[in-house]
């Protein structure tokens, strides 16, 4: 890769770039429902039934026919009674059925009556007026959630647990989800495990632990990792070693620090030597230093190595990005519009993302800034419901409308 002086990009641009890169992910596996929680369909998903099977009872009461209904007070004979669970029968003409919640409406019954309206004897029950019944009324037509053959569920939609519930009432137990092997490598000889003694110049590892578990919580699952020092040979080595190694080769390798301008920012360098690069430096506070490229035709995104860039990179570039090659059409949540309690008076050079917490003020919410926006600290991210969006040249006064979003509903999918 050729380094080149060039101006900061602007985020729409880059994210645009990177979605229009995003390959399908060739690794599928298939796996149980009880073990596909969260991560992402690879293979749409087909009803092997009618959901549901047979027209039920919304309700417990009786079912009748709606003909047979006539002025309030007339009584019918009630044969029959219904539970769920029980076969479907018949019922003739002038009749009635007692039925309960889920249980089969009898042939020849074409309605359902709550028991509240009615007065329920032991074979006999007297009805309300036609007047005051619809007919067809609570009864769950057979089909009506999911037809036989019919796709519910897309190539690319994330297998939340009401997905699942509904993928296990048509009858499939088993379903094919995008399970690409995701590489994160952290470097910096002042990196320690926060396992170890804290020793002098040294900071505790917190990218690595941090991506792990947003990757996870994204929905992928077979993630390693692997930190490098400054040092070019042990770069590249371990580069050669990953790629050349198909029991490790990933899909996806996703780096946190050496992609700045420092004399001990090495693993940028060692990528420019064996790699393309798509873009450099992003017009994003924080995240300038965000690359993009391929190494070996493996898509590589570079992160900065301070925290809060990792969280807001990732969230707002890489992670819409892993969505896209999963096959996800809507890869961003759709941004809140909320007013704020805060001021900007310098207008923004770069497209920035503030922590933010929302807060309700006589009934409408407003977002409040941390007063520590700086990229080194996770503390206000956690402190956080989410970003807050100042656009480039923009400037802030209290009252203003910022686009916002929650960490819970970026991380959602």
């Amino acid at each position: 890769m050729e380094e080149a002086k060039q101006s900061l990009m602007p985020v729409a641009e880059a994210l645009e770039r990177l979605l229009e890169s995003a390959l399908a992910f060739r690794a599928v596996r298939e796996v149980p429902l009880a073990d596909c929680q969260g991560q992402y369909l690879a293979e749409s998903v087909t009803s092997r039934v009618n959901v549901p099977a047979f027209d039920n009872a919304a309700v417990d009461g009786v079912a009748l026919r709606y003909a047979d209904l006539d002025e309030p007070g007339l009584t019918r004979p009630m044969p029959l009674r219904v539970a769920a669970g029980d076969a479907p029968a018949s019922l003739a003409p002038g009749q009635v059925a007692r039925i309960f919640t889920g249980a089969p409406v009898p042939a020849g019954a074409d309605t359902v009556l709550m028991q509240e309206d009615c007065e329920i004897a032991e074979t006999r029950v007297r009805l309300p007026g036609k007047d005051s019944v619809t007919a067809g009324q609570n009864i769950r037509p057979a089909g009506q959630d999911a037809h036989c053959n019919e796709v519910v569920m897309q190539r690319g939609e994330r297998l939340t647990p009401q997905a699942v519930g509904l993928i296990a009432s048509v009858g499939v137990a088993a379903v094919k989800v995008n399970a690409p092997r995701i590489l994160v490598l952290t470097s910096g000889d002042e990196i320690q495990s926060p396992e170890e003694s804290p020793l002098p110049g040294k900071i505790f590892d917190s990218n690595g632990p941090q991506l792990m578990q947003l990757l996870q919580q994204s929905g992928f699952v077979n993630v390693q990792r692997e930190h490098l020092p400054d040092d070019p040979g042990i770069i590249r080595n371990t580069l050669t070693r990953v790629l050349t190694d198909s029991a490790q080769r990933p899909d996806v390798i996703i780096s946190t620090g050496g992609v700045s301008v420092g004399e001990e920012d090495h693993l940028r360098a060692v990528l420019a030597e064996h790699g393309e690069l798509d873009f450099w430096r992003l017009a994003i506070k924080p995240g300038k230093p965000f690359t993009y490229g391929r190494i070996d035709g493996i898509p590589f995104f570079g992160l900065p190595g301070n925290p809060s860039a990792v969280l807001v990179c990732y969230l707002m570039l890489v992670l819409p990005t892993l969505r896209r090659s999963c096959g996800a059409d809507a890869v961003l949540p759709t941004a809140m519009p909320l007013p704020v309690d805060f001021a900007i008076n310098k207008p923004a050079k770069r497209q920035e993302y503030l922590r933010v917490r929302c807060v309700s003020d006589s009934g409408q919410l407003t977002l409040q800034k941390h007063p520590n926006q700086s990229s080194g600290m996770l503390s206000s991210a956690v402190w956080a419901d989410g970003l807050a969006v100042v656009p480039v040249g923009s400037t802030v006064s209290p009252g203003d409308t910022l686009s916002f979003f929650s960490f819970s509903a970026l991380l959602a999918g």
